[in-house]
């Protein structure tokens, strides 16, 4: 199985007896209920999902990630992870040397943030470094700029797990290798979503299954915080679940969910999301056509260039757009099939969410039943 990106998996969770302590002495500590976004990466670098990250970035590791794709080591990388200073007033004066607890919603304390540096954040170089747009409306330059332009750097330790709004474990990198190990799989292959599966996926996702050099398909769904008009969580689960369970022999795949902010950041947050899968034990990693893209932002085939001048250790498998076509009767590629462009039906969640929106039938040709029944179903959608 391939090792975890810079050899060695972090881990920042407390012991028991710690984590009782830090919660003893929780009235003597600054704290604050951060956005979501730095939660999911506060829990991420504490399992060691960012290895070799053990902490928020300072300003050289922002600086060199934006100018070069590689941290200050040399190391590739490629979406900068840091901490915006919560707007409290009561915050303001804390700097290097302090300690500030991350507190989540049900005002549990789950991590404790040392800082280490209190930079400024030139936040419109940081989108074009990282999104390759200072556009306010791309969902992530958005954010960026909703931000305050302070950041924190220091390394986390994790106290405890966050509460996903759904029953059922979000396994942890160890976990997943461990889980690996189990099954005997020493050459596991990641799939990145964050939708409902329809049979364009399914189509890539059993080319790679096919493969002689894939022992199993890791199925890792981004179900964090997303943006407005994406599915919810519980309903993209629901769907794999679904899928996997008709589909699939249940020795060849594995599904658990990945709760993190969604990066639309085209080759560049396709190559960080390869990054986070090594961590869980996926030595390939299957890269589509725009994936991690918004808009009109990105050249759809960026993100299969990317891993060709950055070498992270992971084998990308690379594959173009399929289609449905209804000569050949099921799905294709300009690969496999010579019929004309007026015998193939596009496989788009832009075809789902219409008829979603219109009420008429989910087109049978790009869904399974079983999925088609599950987003039929009122509420699918996040629509705020």
């Amino acid at each position: 199985m391939v090792d975890p990106y810079g050899g060695r998996l972090v881990d920042r969770q407390v012991s028991d007896p710690e984590r009782e302590r830090r919660d003893a002495e929780r009235g003597d500590l600054p704290t604050v209920t951060p956005a979501i976004d730095q939660l999911y990466d506060a829990e991420k670098i504490g399992i060691g999902a960012y290895s070799p990250l053990d902490g928020f970035m300072g300003s050289a590791a922002i600086a060199s990630v934006l100018t070069t794709g590689r941290l200050p080591n040399g190391l590739p990388w490629s979406i900068p992870i840091h901490f915006p200073v919560p707007p409290d007033p009561a915050l303001q004066g804390l700097g290097p040397g302090d300690a500030v607890g991350l507190v989540d919603p049900q005002d549990r304390l789950v991590g404790v943030l040392h800082i280490e540096e209190k930079f400024p954040v030139d936040r419109a170089a940081f989108a074009r470094g990282a999104y390759g747009t200072d556009d306010p409306k791309h969902p992530n330059v958005a954010d960026l700029f909703a931000a305050g332009d302070m950041a924190w750097a220091g390394k986390v330790d994790l106290l405890r797990r966050l509460v996903p709004p759904w029953d059922r474990a979000e396994l942890t990198p160890a976990e997943t290798r461990a889980d690996f190990a189990r099954r005997g799989w020493k050459r596991v292959a990641a799939y990145q979503c964050r939708n409902p599966p329809h049979t364009a996926h399914e189509y890539i996702q059993r080319l790679t299954l096919e493969r002689e050099d894939i022992d199993g398909l890791f199925i890792h769904p981004v179900v964090g915080r997303l943006k407005k008009g994406d599915y919810r969580p519980e309903v993209i689960l629901e769907a794999y679940d679904a899928l996997v369970k008709n589909y699939y022999p249940e020795t060849r795949v594995a599904l658990s969910p990945l709760t993190i902010t969604m990066r639309y950041g085209g080759p560049k947050a396709a190559l960080f999301l390869a990054i986070v899968r090594r961590n869980y034990g996926c030595g390939s990693y299957i890269v589509g056509r725009d994936q991690a893209g918004v808009g009109k932002y990105y050249d759809p085939y960026a993100c299969h260039r990317i891993f060709d001048e950055f070498d992270i250790g992971v084998q990308p498998l690379r594959y173009d757009e399929s289609f449905f076509c209804r000569h050949c009767g099921w799905m294709a590629s300009r690969k496999t099939c010579s019929h004309p462009d007026s015998e193939h039906g596009a496989t788009s969640q832009t075809r789902i969410r219409e008829a979603l929106a219109s009420g008429t039938p989910l087109p049978a040709d790009i869904l399974r039943p079983e999925v088609a029944a599950i987003l039929g179903r009122p509420g699918g959608e996040v629509t705020n």
